[in-house]
């Protein structure tokens, strides 16, 4: 409870930047309800049936996040903190705000990547939920014209929190997941881990960028396997994967395909329910999809739980998922801890 009071705390410190409002009655809603707190992301797509369900199972709501302008997949009034590069969006300032704590829980949504982007640029946790009929409520039209509806999702710093968010929305199933894809690019070791319980079958990673050859490849790798397992790595390390960028001209194509986004971009364009579990190398993480289905939380999460552990450093914990707990260096009152 000490981390949550002090997220509150450190709020006030981020608005303006990516808390466009916090919640005024958040300390009496805290002391009344002891809950963990959320962020929600500056969307009309987000319905209030959805927070108040949250509300209901014990969470409190403390910010409204700003995000990416229109959309966009990349927010140009944030860096992120961790490379001080422009910020991966549209829910930039949801995952930021998760990234420090501030937030136990972020709601954001997806169109095209904008709940798994921002948060494996950020090296955390997160959800959608398409694939289990949470989505927005408006139809729209990609980039590249393809039609979708905003699916929604959560960004969390560790597995135990998703974990727990996710549970309201779970559905029991007698079904059993039997067959896996596991991408080539996976080391011995996780394999290892899945072949006792699961018929494996390798896929072979590919150099894959347009959405239309990527919902072609996710189609196919479904007729193989109920649920489809590979790595997102180092994603805008080197690019910026921005449609906007990359229509101008043979340089910004390129400068996009070096963003390494792959099948983060249209998930939620084939309903799909998929966690992500941050590695150790910035920007990159454990994928875990499936197709639509009221089966899909269950798979995912029951694989989740076999594949997660803490692979991010010592160091980043303490700097960015610890620090409502760490002192602010404040010279006015450094006085009063010498009495």
């Amino acid at each position: 409870m000490k981390k949550i009071l002090a997220g509150i705390d450190r709020t006030k410190n981020f608005i303006g930047k990516t808390v466009k409002e916090q919640n005024p009655n958040i300390i009496l809603d805290f002391l009344k309800n002891k809950g963990k707190t959320i962020g929600v992301k500056d969307s009309k797509e987000i319905d209030n049936k959805l927070i108040k369900k949250l509300l209901r199972n014990g969470y409190i709501w403390n910010t409204i996040d700003f995000s990416a302008d229109r959309g966009r997949a990349i927010d140009i009034r944030l860096l992120n903190p961790i490379t001080s590069k422009v910020m991966t969006g549209s829910s930039s300032g949801t995952a930021i705000n998760v990234l420090y704590g501030l937030n136990t829980v972020g709601i954001v949504t997806d169109g095209g990547g904008s709940v798994l982007g921002p948060a494996i640029s950020l090296n955390l946790y997160s959800a959608l939920l398409s694939g289990m009929g949470l989505k927005g409520k408006n139809k729209k039209k990609s980039t590249d014209e393809i039609t979708f509806t905003a699916g929604i999702g959560f960004i969390t710093q560790n597995f135990m929190e998703l974990e727990k968010v996710l549970k309201i929305f779970y559905e029991e199933s007698e079904k059993i997941l039997k067959k896996i894809v596991l991408s080539d690019t996976f080391d011995r070791n996780i394999g290892d881990k899945l072949k006792n319980n699961y018929e494996i079958t390798i896929w072979k990673d590919k150099s894959l960028f347009f959405r239309e050859e990527l919902i072609a490849e996710l189609n196919n790798i479904f007729q193989m396997g109920d649920v489809f397992i590979y790595i997102e790595k180092n994603i805008e390390i080197e690019g910026i994967g921005d449609s906007v960028l990359g229509s101008l001209g043979d340089s910004g194509k390129l400068f996009q395909e070096n963003s390494n986004k792959k099948f983060l971009k249209v998930f939620n364009m084939l309903n799909c329910t998929v966690i992500t579990i941050p590695l150790k190398n910035i920007g990159s993480s454990i994928v875990i999809a499936t197709p639509r289905g009221k089966n899909g939380l269950k798979y995912v999460l029951e694989v989740g739980k076999i594949l997660d552990c803490e692979y991010r450093s010592k160091l980043f914990q303490e700097y960015f998922l610890n620090y409502p707990l760490k002192k602010i260096d404040n010279r006015t009152f450094e006085i009063l801890e010498e009495m």
